[in-house]
């Protein structure tokens, strides 16, 4: 039982995590590793402790929920950034017995293979005494990973509004590139839809109206980009769009799509790197921008209160900027 002086670390963790997974107490179990009725005993714990201070309780449970009460609101960010601090402690003290300190990065498997590999690599040449750690979580995972100091910052393609929403906290939002969106193919011959994807432009760019005839190879469908797509495709044509595979990866659709099982949707960057590592069959043809708008690739990081500068330590920043030197490029 806490002391009503002293309130446990690993209940402030609890208490940040349900305030990050929208109060799903079974979310929390999963993240820490631990069971439901540990979890629960954490939170009686902080009922107690809370009772035995101001009497103000910082969540309540509505329905299946825990929802922070307006003095939990109040606290939640003092408590987040303590948890954060805690952590980079923990950080500092391991990689200082190795020798080492780190960095931690997330961002898609693509961007972890592109211009983020190359920015890394540059970095370690120069900081032979530094580790990187790069993740490569889904959009809503890295957004919470560095609202909460998992990361230090976060490559995502996420819009600034989503990006707040999720991480419940000011955020340090940058735009890097815009990525625009292409078809890759390579229609066997006499296929039946080849006919198709030949007489598509050249000209100029792809409209929506030209893609119904088409075998399409997406995303998984609760993944951002295919909903956004099919969204798009349907706002312009008032039709749906045939999928004919769904596969995760940006590499797992191309391969597909080389070997002319149907039409991969993916962006232009995503299309360079797959080049970029072997010969390759694929023909593109690019989407017309005014249905289908170009995604804006943005850094992420938590924001230094009061001023628009990204709370990143020294070493961060110095990768952050070798990432802009080589987009630069």
């Amino acid at each position: 039982m806490p002391r009503s002086d002293h309130l446990p670390l690993e209940l402030l963790q609890t208490f940040v995590l349900l305030a990050e997974l929208d109060g799903d107490a079974s979310a929390v179990a999963e993240r820490l590793q631990i069971s439901q009725p540990s979890v629960s005993k954490r939170l009686t714990a902080l009922r107690r402790f809370n009772n035995e201070t101001n009497g103000q309780p910082w969540l309540l449970l509505k329905g299946k929920r825990w929802r922070l009460t307006s003095e939990g609101q109040r606290v939640r960010g003092v408590v987040t950034d303590l948890v954060k601090r805690y952590g980079q402690m923990e950080q500092f003290l391991v990689s200082s017995r190795e020798g080492k300190r780190s960095v931690a990065i997330a961002c898609g498997q693509q961007a972890a293979s592109g211009f983020i590999r190359v920015a890394v690599e540059r970095f370690l040449t120069a900081q032979t005494d530094c580790r990187v750690r790069v993740s490569t979580p889904r959009g809503k995972a890295r957004i919470e990973g560095v609202a909460g100091g998992q990361f230090e910052f976060a490559v995502v393609t996420d819009s600034p509004a989503v990006i707040h929403r999720i991480a419940k906290r000011e955020m340090f939002v940058e735009e890097l590139f815009y990525d625009r969106f292409v078809l890759a193919g390579n229609p066997p011959p006499r296929s039946v839809w080849g006919a198709a994807w030949n007489a598509l432009p050249n000209d100029r760019p792809v409209k929506a109206a030209e893609l119904l005839d088409m075998p399409f190879i997406l995303p998984e469908p609760d993944a951002g980009r295919r909903q956004q797509f099919e969204e798009w495709c349907f706002r312009a044509t008032e039709k749906t769009v045939d999928v004919v595979l769904e596969a995760g990866g940006w590499q797992t659709i191309l391969d597909y799509a080389e070997s002319g099982v149907g039409v991969g949707l993916v962006t232009q960057s995503v299309v360079d790197a797959f080049r970029g590592h072997r010969h390759s069959k694929l023909t593109t043809r690019p989407l017309d921008v005014a249905e289908f708008p170009p995604d804006a690739v943005r850094l992420i990081a938590r924001k230094v209160h009061g001023k628009e500068e990204p709370e990143v330590t020294d070493l961060g920043d110095k990768l952050r900027r070798l990432i802009h030197d080589q987009l630069a490029r």
